[in-house]
């Protein structure tokens, strides 16, 4: 069955780079569109679009309202850029292989499989992580989010470790990203 996706580009070299990475994936029949034309075009149920940076990733899914998006974008950005990921929202590496695209692709444009594997869930934070995380947001190091809450260095770091634990991240600045993310998501 052929499925029919908008790719929406900024720039003829990005329109070419997308169009050659799908062109392995007989089943989709792609149209293009620029990106600053693209609230002109048909509501499509998938739109494609490489993005290089995590900001413009995150403001394409907050403003697009043409359904289900596949995010390409460099391999370096990959583990930043899952962050989007939810029921409407995939990301993959421009260099990724041809099996996690149409893995990614298939679950957007099949509901049905959505619906019975999608768990979403929200994290639970206890009051003093979010104390923590929004002095962390603010710019605080360990050592002043320490003296601001009246608790040690050591106490902030066990809290910063829990909450990579919860929400998968790996270092503070994606933990900023993440607790950004959801609370503008959410």
């Amino acid at each position: 069955m052929r499925h029919t996706a908008l790719v929406l580009y900024r720039n003829t070299l990005e329109r070419e780079r997308v169009l050659s990475r799908l062109s392995v994936l007989p089943y989709l029949e792609l149209q293009t569109c620029r990106l600053d034309a693209a609230w002109q075009a048909e509501e499509a149920g998938l739109a494609i679009c490489y993005c290089r940076d995590l900001p413009s990733a995150f403001r394409l899914k907050q403003t697009r309202r043409m359904g289900n998006l596949l995010v390409l974008c460099p391999v370096n950005l990959a583990s930043m850029m899952s962050l989007l990921e939810d029921a409407s929202c995939r990301v993959c590496s421009l260099e990724s292989s041809a099996r996690v695209l149409e893995h990614a692709l298939d679950y957007l444009l099949h509901e049905r499989v959505r619906t019975e594997t999608t768990a979403e869930h929200s994290v639970y934070l206890t009051r003093r992580e979010k104390e923590v995380i929004e002095l962390l947001i603010s710019g605080q190091d360990n050592q002043q989010i320490a003296s601001a809450l009246g608790i040690s260095v050591t106490t902030v770091i066990a809290h910063k470790k829990h909450m990579f634990m919860k929400s998968g991240v790996h270092s503070s600045s994606q933990l900023v990203v993440w607790a950004m993310l959801t609370q503008l998501s959410g």
